[in-house]
């Protein structure tokens, strides 16, 4: 359970480039692409960050909805990485490992 919240921690925060010197989205798209990524793994990817950064902060100030909204985006992040081919999988943990979230 840790590391599959350590995981949905590092994936917000490279996705929401919430802290130190992190690419932007088109940037980072870019990385993966080029690291070899699918098409379809660095749409996806892209599409939870969008969500996270337009839904979550609605919910921010409320802390039972933000949690609720947490829960379930933390399941969507996970059942979407594990559903991603090995060989995209191994991208983004090495682009999570790159920016020292893992």
């Amino acid at each position: 359970m840790f590391k599959q919240l350590s995981f949905f921690i590092a994936f917000c925060a490279v996705m929401a480039h919430a802290t130190m010197n992190l690419p932007t989205q088109e940037e980072y798209d870019a990385e993966l692409k080029a690291a070899g990524m699918s098409q379809s793994g660095i749409d996806g990817l892209h599409a939870l960050a969008q969500k996270f950064v337009v839904q979550y902060p609605a919910v921010q100030a409320n802390k039972e909805a933000s949690d609720k909204f947490i829960a379930d985006y933390t399941v969507e992040s996970q059942n979407f990485v594990k559903s991603m081919t090995p060989e995209d999988q191994k991208i983004y943990a090495e682009s999570l490992k790159k920016y020292g979230l893992i």
